[in-house]
């Protein structure tokens, strides 16, 4: 008879801690960001001959002096949050794309059997398919070809 779920302590709590700790990080920056409409006229986006890269930049690293216009926090906070979530899903698939066999991983471009011919590999063809002539001549085109 079981009495319950029980919460392992040690080393299995850390990594779950540190997740539940970057989420409410994360909470918090993006419910404390204010997201303000941009200033411009009734048309949405930059003015001509003003870098979008460079204003993104400029409000990156702080330097407010150099900035054409301002506002532009609202879009570094999406391009902040759009590498965080692209980041997520790289670390993600190369976590689900791991091989494994018998408990230890395998290498993908590894090579631990023997070669069955000690002449080499087998030249290729170009169709994939077998040599019609049995591989006795070479065409190097020309006239016959």
């Amino acid at each position: 008879m079981t009495t319950g779920p029980k919460l392992r302590l040690g080393k299995t709590l850390v990594p779950g801690l540190l997740a539940v700790g970057l989420f409410a990080v994360m909470a918090l920056i993006t419910l404390n960001a204010t997201f303000e409409p941009m200033t411009q006229a009734a048309g949405a986006g930059f003015p001509d001959g003003v870098s979008i890269t460079a204003e993104l930049g400029y409000a990156l690293f702080g330097f407010d002096e150099l900035q054409t216009i301002g506002g532009t926090e609202p879009f570094l906070a999406a391009v902040l949050l759009v590498a965080v979530a692209l980041d997520a899903a790289l670390d993600a698939s190369l976590v689900l794309a791991k091989r494994e066999e018998g408990g230890e991983p395998v290498a993908a471009l590894s090579s631990t059997g023997e070669t069955s011919s000690s002449e080499g590999p087998e030249p290729a063809v170009a169709d994939g398919g077998q040599r019609s002539d049995g591989g006795s001549r070479t065409e190097t085109g020309g006239e016959t070809r």
